[in-house]
């Protein structure tokens, strides 16, 4: 079995913005996409483990892109399992534009997911039967905690879940999240500047009615940065936490 996979898009009209390139969110979507299908020919896709009674989730995701592409064009994703680090199970993605050009790297850790628990498995090496990499393009860094004071930010925004949220597994897409963080900012803030990274550490689950109150921080040392926090309206749990950085592109 191939521990590369690989898969090609045609992005379109629906995914992009008023500047034809695509959404930050919609890359995601096709990184879950290229995820699950390798995941199924690995066997360990979404009906081989609800079998199990089990499922995937993204736990944290970071994603940086070196430009973006266009409606019409083409990208290709290829992705890989990377191994294990704690609980997490690994996996990276690089994208390309045509002409093979790189244009972006994402790298992600999953959980594993009881679903009578629900809980996270805790795995062991021999759950993973088939050979990863660990050191391709020397890519993968650990996904650390998102760390910042928390009595400085600024309440930007709220939305409540609905059905439009919520995937096949009956819970927020992880790519909801990183669309509910662009809309965060202002289409005026999207002119000049693109997402060149973004960092989404998720906590608690969203859950269908649920309130959202969305945070805004400036992060000092570094330009066009900021942290986005999204905590429970009634309870004021936080539910994500993300990093997201701007640049000409």
């Amino acid at each position: 079995m191939s521990n590369i996979f690989k898969k090609s898009y045609k992005i379109k009209f629906y995914e992009t913005d008023f500047t034809q390139k695509i959404k930050t969110h919609s890359i995601v979507n096709y990184m879950q996409e290229t995820s699950s299908l390798h995941s199924e020919v690995l066997g360990d896709g979404y009906e081989a483990l609800g079998k199990k009674g089990m499922y995937w989730v993204v736990s944290r995701i970071k994603l940086d892109m070196i430009k973006y592409p266009k409606w019409n064009e083409e990208i290709t994703i290829e992705t890989w399992p990377g191994g294990l680090d704690r609980m997490f199970f690994l996996r990276s993605f690089r994208i390309y534009g045509e002409n093979n050009e790189h244009m972006g790297d994402i790298d992600a850790a999953y959980l594993l997911i009881d679903k009578k628990s629900p809980l996270p498995y805790k795995p062991k090496e021999e759950d993973i039967p088939y050979e990863v990499i660990k050191d391709r393009f020397k890519q993968y860094k650990r996904i650390n905690k998102i760390r910042f004071n928390k009595d400085e930010g600024e309440l930007i925004g709220k939305r409540k879940v609905r059905y439009n949220d919520i995937d096949l597994n009956n819970h927020v897409n992880n790519a909801k999240y990183v669309e509910w963080v662009e809309d965060c900012f202002k289409t005026e803030d999207f002119k000049e500047k693109r997402i060149s990274s973004i960092q989404v550490n998720f906590i608690k689950e969203a859950k269908e009615g649920q309130k959202i109150l969305f945070y805004k921080y400036d992060v000092k040392e570094e330009k066009n940065s900021y942290y986005i926090q999204g905590k429970d309206k009634e309870t004021d749990v936080e539910l994500f936490q993300a990093k997201i950085s701007f640049k000409n592109m």
